[in-house]
């Protein structure tokens, strides 16, 4: 693995790398004090919300898709990431039978996809692996949709949350209807707000 990617999935595990004096020997120190892998919040008081009921309708046909944001040159993770990823790893907690979805192709030079980013944050949220799916050939908003559609076209959804920020959802939205429709995808999309 180069050691640009290394450097990207430790900062974004939260995970420190420092040298030490002289010697090019790495050690590595846990940077997170408490990492909440795999826990489940089914107590919460989001529960009876439209999107909640949405999702517990039929957790093998309704999936939450997060939507990629263009990084820093040098892997910085922007703000609306950060609450995009936030908003997604309460959903995934709260409903652990439902996919998640990371779209988001391009990040510049570096050697990952937006979407292996997502991965390694929401993982560091607490989401297994196993919950989630990744589209990651998408370098627009029209992409994320077209390419997010089709998939859940082949894996036989009947609808997904869309989860991104209040400035970029009513264009994602239109977005993804209109994917769907292209497709002839009959699927049902709700807006999740990061």
């Amino acid at each position: 693995m180069p050691a640009i990617a290394v450097a990207a999935a430790v900062t974004m595990t939260g995970v420190a790398v420092t040298t030490t004096g002289d010697t090019s020997t790495a050690k590595i120190e846990s940077a997170a004090t408490s990492l909440d892998f795999g826990s489940v919040d089914f107590g919460s008081s989001e529960l009876g919300t439209p999107n909640s009921v949405f999702l517990w309708e039929n957790p093998a046909a309704r999936y939450i898709v997060v939507l990629g944001a263009k990084f820093g040159q040098f892997g910085q993770t922007p703000q609306i990431m950060t609450q995009r990823l936030n908003v997604a790893a309460k959903l995934a907690k709260q409903h652990p039978f439902n996919r998640v979805i990371v779209s988001g192709g391009d990040t510049h030079w570096l050697p990952i996809t937006e979407a292996q980013f997502m991965n390694l944050g929401l993982i560091r949220r607490g989401i297994p692996m196993w919950q989630m799916v990744n589209e990651g050939a998408s370098t627009s908003t029209v992409q994320n949709a077209q390419n997010t559609v089709r998939m859940l076209k082949g894996m036989g959804a009947s609808g997904a949350l869309i989860v991104t920020n209040g400035f970029h959802m009513e264009r994602a939205m239109k977005n993804f209807r209109d994917a769907a429709k292209a497709q002839n995808a009959r699927l049902t999309f709700r807006a999740a707000y990061a």
